[in-house]
């Protein structure tokens, strides 16, 4: 069953989401980049950090204080949901919740140099229809957005991404990017390249949810194929 997830309205001001996910090995670092973007991207932008209550049955009592009184002091919003999926929450969820305005993905270990949401936003108000990013790779043919820094057209994937997500198989497969990318091959969705210099340094090398992941690129790409193509 398809998780339910309350629309939402954004605050006054804002014309984007920019989402992020962490995980309990990383929560405790995850608040120096939510700060940064805060700071960083300015007061136009809605930051949605997913997590999992699987992760973290007890919710905010199991979040570090700075987390706490972030989220308390109207920085950013956190969206629970119940099961934990991994790097894949980072932006089907946030996509469905607030489906009417772009989607701005960030990443938990980066600090950001620059106001990549800006550029991003701009990207995307020209061409509209089309998923703009930093850095694409390209494999067998296929364009992949960059996961730290893409924007996507507002409810670009649908029902379809929250669908996949019940699928045990691509919950194993634990490539987002690659189910992205995938995605919007598959749904002749455009992925445009605005520049190959990334727009962030780390903070935080250790314990990141991409290494957790069983599958190589080349192999998940195939893997994901078969399951998109039935």
């Amino acid at each position: 069953m398809i998780e339910h997830i309350e629309q939402g309205t954004l605050p006054a001001g804002k014309k984007a989401v920019i989402a992020l996910t962490s995980w309990k090995k990383r929560i405790n670092t995850v608040g120096l980049t939510i700060y940064n973007l805060f700071e960083t991207c300015g007061p136009d932008y809605h930051i949605v950090l997913t997590l999992a209550e699987e992760e973290f049955p007890r919710k905010e009592q199991e979040l570090p204080r700075d987390l706490v009184l972030m989220n308390r002091a109207g920085m950013f919003e956190i969206l629970w949901v119940k099961k934990n999926i991994r790097s894949l929450k980072k932006i089907c969820y946030a996509m469905t919740r607030y489906n009417k305005v772009p989607i701005i993905s960030a990443d938990d270990d980066c600090i950001y140099t620059y106001n990549y949401a800006d550029t991003l936003y701009n990207a995307w108000r020209m061409h509209r229809k089309a998923i703009s990013s930093y850095n694409v790779a390209h494999h067998y043919g296929i364009p992949f957005q960059h996961g730290p820094a893409t924007i996507y057209p507002p409810g670009v994937f649908g029902i379809k991404c929250l669908e996949l997500l019940m699928n045990p198989k691509v919950i194993s497969i634990n490539h987002d990017d690659v189910l992205y990318g995938l995605i919007a091959w598959y749904n002749h969705i455009p992925i445009i390249d605005i520049a190959k210099s990334v727009p962030y340094i780390f903070h935080d090398t250790n314990d990141a949810l991409s290494r957790t992941r069983k599958v190589k690129c080349h192999a998940a790409i195939r893997n994901l194929m078969e399951i998109l193509r039935r």
